[in-house]
């Protein structure tokens, strides 16, 4: 059941952006077209946080399709056969689509039943870090990565868990990053053969540390926690990878190709 409610409120919004020029893409209007997902769920706070943050930006167009429920570690897979959608809403109400199925169901349906064409596709904020042999099993940084092998440029953004979760830091990450690349996403020549995931530590004591690009790490150290980090704690070194940097309060960008395991 495909709710034609759903597909109204979407053309709705892209009327509003303009009319097209034959290409996929609406004429530039001076606005950048955003679609937020995520896979903890259309309801859930991060991405309540990330769409309020992106909404407070000027000149752009936010679109919300997400799973109906959370989806968490589900990856990028996609679901065999039609998969069920419907209107819904973030937590302080703004519109959008709630999708029955995987986060990269959530891109897929914005994409080619919904005809959303975005410039961009952000994935979060998630709960609960994505870092090293995590991130392939994310639903969150799996809808990225659908989107990006779409042609679409994606990036994905996750937090701590429950109260050390500092979505509005993992948020500012991304419209900082949105406006430093805005050029680049306007002009269709943003980079689709990788995505940029931004992770942020969960302080339980102490403030989150300067963003540092850093590799993923392979592995997760034996009895190491990167969830949660007393960020009070001076470092002794420089984060040398994802896990790293949270262990030791840094802020972190990695750069994830689209095959990775």
């Amino acid at each position: 059941m495909k709710l034609r409610s759903a597909v109204v409120f979407l053309v709705s919004i892209l009327l509003v952006a303009g009319c097209s020029d034959g290409s996929d893409r609406p004429v530039d209007s001076g606005q950048l077209s955003i679609l937020v997902t995520n896979d903890d769920g259309i309801g859930s706070p991060g991405i309540d946080r990330l769409v309020n943050k992106l909404l407070a930006m000027d000149d752009v167009e936010i679109q919300v399709v997400a799973p109906a429920e959370n989806q968490s570690g589900s990856s990028d897979k996609t679901s065999e056969g039609d998969v069920v959608w419907q209107d819904s809403s973030t937590a302080s109400g703004f519109a959008g689509v709630a999708v029955f199925g995987f986060p990269a169901d959530a891109v897929k349906v914005a994409l080619e039943e919904l005809g959303v064409t975005p410039d961009l596709v952000v994935s979060g904020v998630n709960q609960g870090q994505n870092v090293g042999p995590l991130a392939p099993l994310s639903g969150t940084v799996g809808a990225a990565r659908f989107a990006a092998r779409a042609g679409v440029p994606a990036v994905a953004a996750s937090a701590g868990l429950s109260s050390s979760a500092d979505f509005e830091a993992a948020a500012d990450l991304v419209v900082a990053w949105i406006e430093d690349n805005r050029s680049a996403l306007a002009g269709d020549s943003a980079d689709v053969d990788r995505i940029t995931s931004f992770n942020v530590p969960g302080c339980t004591a102490g403030d989150i540390r300067e963003l540092v690009e850093v590799p993923r790490a392979d592995s997760i150290p034996d009895g190491s926690n990167v969830f949660v980090t007393d960020c009070s704690v001076e470092p002794d070194s420089a984060p040398v990878s994802d896990v790293d940097a949270m262990i030791k309060g840094f802020a972190a960008v990695t750069q994830i190709p689209l095959d990775f395991q």
